[in-house]
């Protein structure tokens, strides 16, 4: 019996030291990979397949001197174009004849918390490296990441071996399907991207110009008399404003979750009984949705989150009065 229970216990050992070396393996790849989208100089064709629909793109990418330049172009469908130079993105869409400007972060393919694993991120989701696969004719390292409960999705991650560049990534749901893809189908890593590659090749003369949209009461406390109760364990407020929307004449009142790689937002406004909404849940591709009433408005809860997560969400939403 003493020979089995020491048996039993190595077993254990060498399970846990082989899950943790693992687990540091794809944290160090998944920082490898940060470096490489920012760093390195390249041009592919992507695919990113949402839900049925399909969209292939190229991009061209460089960086000098810490300086970050991207093109993006529209293969099929309406053209499309959208230049970055470092936190400026300009978009120029031809079918509405305009060009839309604003400050971003830089371009990420993949939510902050992939490319900064935390420790309080490993309470939610395990890390692993599964194994080797070859992708877009490259060898690629596999990676897993698996959330711990149902309240978020999970991601499978192709890297490749020689320069730590993504390939490909499947955000996957609860059954582990893959609900949207991002793949590269062709990628040629460069030593220098010329100047005129990263110039638009859209005409834009004549074109409407609009600014990123502005917040109402920019630069006052907003104090809210909404209040979210309940959340999944390790989502954090990451925005709270009040601003419009195309759908809506009314200011729309807006909060944001994250844990750092799965989020969600909360939409709250007044109804408008000329002009009704779906109550329930809908869903577009990787999206899920859950619309609810609450004190005569709308409380609409939207993100790439399983529906429990919506769900949870909204249905916990309060109206503080007096606040």
């Amino acid at each position: 019996m003493l020979r089995n229970l020491v048996a039993v216990c190595c077993v254990l050992f060498a399970t846990t030291t082989v899950a943790g070396s693992s687990e540091k393996r794809a944290q160090a790849l998944l920082e490898r990979m940060t470096v490489a989208m920012k760093t390195l100089n390249y041009e592919g064709v992507f695919v990113f397949i949402h839900g049925k629909q399909m969209e292939t793109m190229r991009i061209i990418h460089s960086n000098e001197d810490g300086i970050e330049k991207e093109r993006l172009l529209s293969l099929v469908g309406s053209p499309r174009e959208i230049l970055r130079n470092n936190n400026r993105l300009l978009c120029i869409l031809p079918d509405s004849k305009s060009v839309v400007v604003e400050k971003s972060l830089p371009k990420n393919y993949l939510p902050t918390g992939l490319q900064h694993v935390t420790t309080n991120l490993k309470r939610y989701y395990s890390f692993r490296v599964v194994g080797k696969e070859r992708m877009t004719g490259r060898q690629a390292d596999m990676i897993d990441v698996h959330p711990k409960d149902p309240y978020r999705y999970g991601y499978h991650l192709w890297l490749d071996e020689d320069t730590g560049m993504l390939l490909k990534s499947e955000l996957v749901n609860e059954d582990d399907e893959a609900v949207e893809q991002v793949m590269f189908t062709q990628i040629d890593i460069k030593d220098h991207i010329p100047d005129g590659s990263l110039e638009p090749t859209i005409n834009s003369e004549g074109f409407q110009w609009y600014k990123e949209e502005q917040i109402i009461d920019a630069g006052k406390p907003h104090q809210s008399q909404w209040q979210v109760m309940k959340l999944p364990a390790g989502y954090m407020q990451g925005m709270h404003k009040m601003h419009g929307l195309p759908t809506s004449r009314m200011p729309v009142e807006h909060l944001m979750f994250t844990d750092g790689i799965s989020s969600v937002s909360v939409y709250i406004e007044e109804i408008n009984k000329s002009k009704p909404m779906m109550k329930g849940f809908s869903s577009i591709g990787a999206v899920n949705a859950y619309t609810t009433t609450m004190h005569d408005h709308y409380v609409t809860v939207v993100g790439q989150v399983p529906r429990a997560a919506v769900k949870m969400i909204a249905d916990s939403v309060r109206h503080q009065s007096g606040r």
